[in-house]
């Protein structure tokens, strides 16, 4: 197969698996809010939504499809050679990687944690707090994904 085909190939189906699998999330800004207003019935379903999404959707494109289609694209493109001479490519990487874990690994077990307590009754300090935790990091989370988003495009110093 023709290098520029396959990288144009690589290249779809990584910004579709980008906007596919991290649209969603840009959503959760606004679900989040109105979960804490729905009530106990109506919040717990807007949050069970929330981690359906990132079950279903986010997670299986941000652990298979992007860094599968990303390395490629890497070695495919030429950009393995010289990796370290793109620092918006390996600034990315890292960023992406700090934005999975947050995600994976603190963001969802936080927001299963919080359906639970939601679930057995009001509003206890310890869901209080743990809201204000998902409130500080759901924006990093978004505002990495932006930021990857502006270094994939731009490519600032080459």
């Amino acid at each position: 197969m023709d290098t520029g085909l396959l990288i144009t190939l690589l290249l779809l189906i990584h910004v579709g698996g980008a906007i596919i699998g991290f649209g969603p999330t840009f959503a959760f800004a606004v679900l989040g809010p109105m979960a804490g207003k729905a009530g106990p019935n109506g919040g717990v379903a807007i949050m069970e939504s929330i981690v359906a999404i990132e079950k279903r959707l986010v997670i299986p494109v941000a652990a298979i499809t992007q860094p599968l289609t990303g390395l490629a694209l890497i070695f495919v493109a030429g950009f393995a050679a010289d990796f370290f001479s793109h620092r918006w490519l390996w600034t990315a990487l890292v960023i992406y990687g700090a934005a999975f874990y947050a995600a994976i690994f603190v963001q969802t077990p936080l927001t299963e944690r919080m359906i639970a307590l939601a679930k057995s009754g009001p509003p206890t300090p310890e869901f209080m707090a743990m809201a204000k935790r998902s409130q500080r990091i759901g924006p990093f989370i978004t505002l990495a994904l932006v930021t990857i988003i502006v270094l994939m495009v731009t490519k600032p110093g080459g």
